[in-house]
């Protein structure tokens, strides 16, 4: 595979303007994998400008397919649910929605343009439980608008797709035999005294647990596409509401539950109100587009399951970029916390917790 060099800002600049003639200076934002520019013109006004490696469908597939996965769920909210706060993808000087830039050695680049929200990420305030009931609503609107899309990119996978949280045992298996990262197992003994190696034994129940009971369980649920993502850092409020919903970089076509529970578990509280703020967004989303009980366990299962990733992916990653520990573990010991916590409930616990904030009977 061709290693494509980063884009600089310069080179932003004159794709912005050959390709969508738009003038600007470009800002590099933090990402991951992509180059990703804030845009800003001489008016004042901001666009952004997300340039990525191609991974294009085969040109026998459907017009409608032939664009990027991302700018194909743009393109369908846009249709769907106008009234949602998402970014609006800018058509380029030859109306198409994104542009394919040749990168040499027979690779390309897509380059995209999107309209800016301006605001400041939930994770960055206090939520309250106004929000975190739309924190559930909103997810529920997005849900209900993406469902029918349809496009083979939605069939991928990545470490925090939790259908395949299995896979996490082979990081796992990688970190040092000493232990996990020796802040990490100290944050967690802190939480829930025991073995020296306490943490490591936790997760591999974790997954144990998902072999055994979650993933019979996928086999016969239904699937659309999901944001898989729906946390503090891609969503931006005003208040007691969510004004932008950013991100759809992980989306991919899962059960609906694990978005519930992804959502869920970035909410839960702390002592004995730990599930107390969780629920919040269960019942809200629950409101909007209802939820079965098969639903609900499940979502049970991922709040755990996406706690126990969110500290196996930031050590594994901090393994693999030393340099950058302290931004990848920053969250690591709230991660640590919840799921010290949520070992004190069962998983039938917390299961009737959600169903209750539902109105379900949890007699059963």
């Amino acid at each position: 595979m061709v290693v494509l060099p980063r884009i600089t800002p310069a080179q932003a600049e004159e794709i912005a303007l050959r390709w969508y003639g738009v003038s600007g200076t470009a800002q590099r934002l933090a990402a991951e994998h992509d180059d990703t520019f804030r845009l800003v013109t001489g008016a004042g006004c901001s666009r952004l400008l997300k340039i990525s490696a191609a991974s294009r469908v085969s040109p026998a597939s459907a017009a409608a397919d032939l664009v990027s996965f991302p700018t194909a769920v743009l393109l369908h909210l846009a249709v769907t649910a106008p009234e949602l706060p998402v970014q609006r993808v800018t058509a380029a000087l030859d109306g198409a929605p994104e542009v394919l830039i040749p990168a040499g050695e027979g690779s390309a680049r897509v380059a995209r343009m999107t309209s800016w929200l301006d605001g400041e990420p939930l994770g960055r305030g206090a939520v309250g439980p106004a929000l975190r009931r739309d924190i559930g609503a909103a997810l529920a609107r997005l849900n209900i608008a993406l469902r029918g899309l349809r496009h083979p990119g939605a069939r991928r996978t990545h470490w925090w797709d939790l259908q395949n949280f299995w896979r996490l045992r082979a990081l796992l298996d990688e970190l040092p035999d000493s232990g996990l990262l020796p802040e990490v197992a100290r944050a967690f003994a802190a939480e829930r005294p025991g073995p020296a190696d306490g943490l490591r034994a936790a997760l591999e129940e974790c997954l144990d647990r998902f072999d055994a009971v979650v993933r019979p369980a996928l086999a016969g649920t239904e699937t659309q596409v999901i944001h898989a993502d729906f946390h503090g850092d891609n969503l931006l409020a005003d208040g007691g509401q969510i004004t932008g919903i950013l991100d759809f970089g992980d989306a991919l076509d899962g059960p609906v539950a694990m978005d519930v529970g992804v959502a869920a578990c970035y909410q839960l509280g702390a002592g004995p109100g730990l599930l107390a703020p969780a629920l919040d967004v269960v019942a809200a989303y629950h409101a909007a587009d209802p939820l079965s009980a098969a639903d609900l366990a499940l979502a049970a299962e991922f709040i755990v399951a996406r706690t126990a990733a969110r500290i196996i992916v930031s050590q594994y990653n901090a393994m693999r970029e030393p340099a950058n520990r302290g931004y990848l573990l920053q969250r690591t010991p709230q991660a640590i916390e919840h799921l010290a916590a949520l070992r004190l409930l069962t998983p039938e616990e917390i299961n009737r917790s959600l169903q209750a904030a539902c109105g379900m009977s949890t007699g059963m």
